[in-house]
Parts: structure tokens; sequence; C-alpha cells
């Protein structure tokens, strides 16, 4: 009898099969991980700027020192970045969610509204803010109704954006981060809100907030 060689078609593919198997076991685990480490770090994110606005808004509020695209209005990505421009959050890591495709550029942008001429916040902040609630006069006083002193400790100050890509998981499957004035973090899932038009929609939680 002549002696076999080798492996035949089908052992081989078998082999293949087997050891993708072995991977995923191994490496599904590590995704998941991964993500839950990603989350922890934008809910520590987002407690950074908590603690930043106590002091920005005693000194600065609410006016972004006329870094946005209007003197008297400014988007929520721009109310955020305040914090950054006046040094009270200097490290622009803060301002990334560690799940979102954005970039600020190492905070190059985040000094600038040109990242997109007339679209500030578009890739330079994966977190929304505050909005039509901080409108100022061109003197930077705040106009009737705006938040100045007292903040409702259950009212969201930013979230996770939903501009462009969901910061973590799938519509379907999606969750976001929402920071509350009373500085604590949650974490509601696509079942809760919308994690891809929450943001500014009313009636809705988040619906004082905007990207």
């Amino acid at each position: 009898m002549r002696k076999r060689q080798g492996l035949t078609l089908v052992e081989v593919l078998l082999a293949v099969v087997v050891i993708v198997i072995v991977l995923f076991l191994l490496l599904a685990p590590h995704g998941g991980a991964r993500e839950e480490a990603r989350r922890v770090r934008c809910r520590n994110n987002l407690n950074q700027l908590a603690k930043g606005m106590v002091t920005y808004v005693h000194l600065w509020y609410p006016f972004p020192l006329g870094r946005g695209l209007r003197a008297d209005d400014f988007n929520g990505a721009e109310w955020l970045a305040s914090l950054y421009w006046t040094g009270v959050v200097p490290d622009p890591g803060v301002f990334i969610c560690p799940s979102s495709p954005d970039t600020n550029e190492s905070g190059r942008d985040l000094g600038t509204h040109r990242a997109i001429a007339g679209r500030f916040g578009s890739e330079t902040v994966s977190y929304a803010g505050m909005h039509y609630r901080s409108l100022t006069d061109t003197d930077g006083s705040p106009k009737p109704g705006a938040i100045k002193e007292y903040f409702p400790p259950n009212l969201p100050m930013a979230c996770d954006d939903t501009q462009g890509a969901i910061n973590h998981g799938q519509p379907d499957n999606g969750y976001m981060s929402v920071l509350f004035f009373d500085s604590h973090v949650e974490g509601r899932t696509n079942t809760e809100l919308d994690v891809e038009r929450a943001v500014g929609q009313r009636p809705g939680l988040l619906a004082q907030l905007r990207n």
C-alpha cells in the first residue's frame, strides 16, 4: 500500500473551523471587557467635566469667552469646550469618549471652532451639553430664562452625543452615559432612550442638551 501523505482538503477545512471557534471563544469575552473599560473611562470623563463645571460656573458661566460661532449663542460642544479654553480641564482627552471615532487632534481643534467650518463640535467633542438655556447677550450676560446659578440636580448636564456614530454599541443594542448636575452619571440603554436621536428631542430626558 502506498503511504498517505499530507492532509485531505476536508481535514484542513475542519482544522481551520476548529481554530476559528477556539479564537472566537477566547477573544469574545475580551471584547466585552474592553468595551466595559471604555464605558468606565467615558463615565470618568463626564465626572471630570462635572468637577470642572463647578469651577467654571463661578468664574465665567455662561459665556464661552467668544470662542464659539456666535457671541450670543453657542452649541453644547462649545459650552463643554469652554472648560478647555479657560484651562479648567486641561486634558483634551477628557472631551472624547473612548468608544467614539471623534478626535480633537490632541486639543488643537478644541482651541478653535474651525475643525469643520460652521460646525464646531462635529468631531472635536464627543459629548452633548447644555445649549438654549445657556444663551447670553453680546456682552456675555445671561438672557432671561438662562440657567445662571441654580442647576436642578436631576437635570442632565451632558451625555454621549447622538451625532454621527453611536458612542457605545449599535442602535438595537446601544448604551449612553448621562451626566446630571449633581455630578452622578447614569448609563441608559436603547430600551430607555433613543441612542441615535434622543439629544435635543422634546419631550425627553435629554431635550435640553445639544451636540
